[in-house]
């Protein structure tokens, strides 16, 4: 008797979570590279600012100057926010037409319905909006506080990420949160 899609989605546990570090360690580097180009410019800017002001006119760089700089600061570091943003969308959006991630891919496990089929396009973005329900506040805070703002979003999805886990590791299903919500199961692909 075959096995029925929880009972597949229980087996498949193993391979779906080596296809997710497979995915964040993916995403997790575009990211730190958007980090790293906004940190560099950010970098760049208050170097340049606290550079103009010279030992015979310290007060070159006044608070007016300090402001802008800061401001395009927080620009700059919104712009980095809505780019990982971007990224995560075309990543899931891309890939959510065949159900599937590198990860998933490579690890022959996909996204199912509870009859094993292909899962509506609602359920595919219910399932990620659920994942990535902390980004609006990654977004302000990392828009906002810049590089610590960086380290707060990265705790607060880190947080989430482990709710996540935690309700997958605890139904005899292998459903984390998302799924539960959207009514979908990954399974493995393989025979």
């Amino acid at each position: 008797m075959s096995a029925t899609v929880p009972e597949n989605a229980a087996e498949a546990t193993g391979d779906r979570v080596v296809a997710y570090l497979i995915d964040f360690t993916l995403l997790s580097a575009v990211a730190f590279a958007l980090w790293l180009v906004t940190f560099v410019l950010n970098t760049v800017l208050s170097v340049g600012a606290m550079a103009a002001a010279t030992p015979e006119s310290p007060g070159a760089m006044g608070g007016g100057s300090m402001l802008a700089v800061g401001l395009v600061g927080i620009l700059i570091n919104f712009a980095l926010w809505l780019a990982i943003g971007a990224v995560l969308v075309y990543y899931f959006g891309y890939y959510a037409t065949d159900n599937e991630t590198v990860g998933k891919r490579s690890r022959n496990v996909a996204v199912v319905d509870e009859t094993g089929a292909q899962p509506s396009q609602r359920a595919r973005l219910v399932r990620t909006a659920v994942l990535l329900a902390p980004f609006p506040v990654m977004l302000l805070l990392g828009g906002v506080l810049g590089g610590f703002g960086f380290l707060f979003a990265l705790v607060l999805m880190g947080g989430w990420l482990l709710v996540e886990a935690a309700v997958m590791f605890a139904s005899d299903d292998a459903q984390r949160l998302g799924d539960r919500v959207a009514g979908t199961y990954v399974v493995s692909t393989d025979g």
